[in-house]
């Protein structure tokens, strides 16, 4: 039986531009190519997740313009459920400009328009599921809301803090498995950078929540009740990491849902965020098992 996943969260059309550095106060860079990439770290993690075989439903928020016709088609097209995905009338749907370097990496603006506004009311017909999964792009208050209601149903919930501005202590409160970057832990934590991937899970860990960290190319740390560590992913040739840490999270959320061990769910998490590294492009990039599971470096 598939993995029933619900996704709270936000839907950003992407124009992204790859440059050999991003600019400085008062520079102009000029781009070497641009493409426009449907995105956001909902919509990220509801595609990821169908592809790799979930049966998902998405709540999020658009606006009433093409971006987000374009969205709710799109999401149509991918299996995901979008029959709670609202048009908002007088807010734009999200709109963000990663701006891509050599290496890969990515630095964004985002616009976040119509995500925003998404409330709690909006999540008042929520299904059951066997995860949820949040983010940090939409409401704090939104996002505790859905939780709680999928907690008390027994479902595992998946936080996903980024980023991590708006983050609260109730909504810290509320995951099963809340999976950040270093930097981000480091900052949620307010300590330096002498503290390594695996002691940052270890001391993000609470009762009832394991924690993951996610470190680039060196790969992710984790801690939960039973055990700690850390894995590094496969190698590739990253070109583009802009979605590469949504593909990680869904694959350790669905991983998880299946029963996997916490040390299993980083492994194939860690195989899915590779592939994501070596396409082009947010949407483009979200793996399929098949795809993630290429990849995979044995324990």
């Amino acid at each position: 039986m598939a993995v029933r996943a619900v996704v709270v969260g936000s839907l950003v059309m992407d124009l992204a531009f790859k440059v050999d550095v991003r600019p400085g106060p008062g520079d102009v860079v000029i781009a070497s190519d641009f493409a426009r990439f449907r995105g956001g770290k909902g919509y990220n993690h509801a595609v990821a997740l169908a592809r790799m075989g979930a049966e998902v439903c998405m709540i999020g928020a658009v606006g009433r313009d093409p971006y987000g016709d374009a969205f709710l088609t799109a999401l149509e097209h991918e299996n995901v459920d979008a029959t709670r995905v609202v048009q908002l009338r007088g807010s734009p749907t999200g709109v963000a400009v990663p701006l891509i370097t050599p290496d890969g990496a990515a630095g964004y603006v985002q616009y976040p328009g119509a995500n925003r506004l998404l409330a709690a009311a909006h999540c008042a017909d929520i299904p059951d599921c066997d995860v949820l999964m949040l983010q940090g792009e939409v409401s704090a208050a939104t996002s505790c809301h859905a939780a709680r209601i999928i907690r008390g149903r027994g479902g595992k919930v998946l936080l996903n803090p980024a980023p991590v501005d708006e983050l609260t202590d109730k909504l810290l409160a509320v995951p099963t498995v809340i999976s950040l970057n270093r930097y981000e832990a480091r900052r949620v934590l307010e300590v330096g950078d002498d503290i390594d991937g695996v002691e940052l899970a270890r001391r993000l860990r609470h009762d009832g929540c394991a924690a993951v960290v996610t470190m680039g190319a060196e790969g992710a740390a984790w801690a939960d009740d039973e055990s700690e560590g850390s894995a590094a992913p496969p190698r590739v040739d990253a070109i583009d990491a802009t979605a590469a840490g949504a593909s990680f999270n869904a694959a350790l959320a669905i991983s998880i849902a299946e029963g996997a061990s916490l040390d299993e769910a980083v492994r194939f998490a860690n195989a899915a965020g590779a592939y994501s590294s070596t396409v082009t492009g947010a949407e483009p990039s979200l793996p399929t098992r098949a795809q993630a599971e290429a990849l995979l470096v044995p324990a």
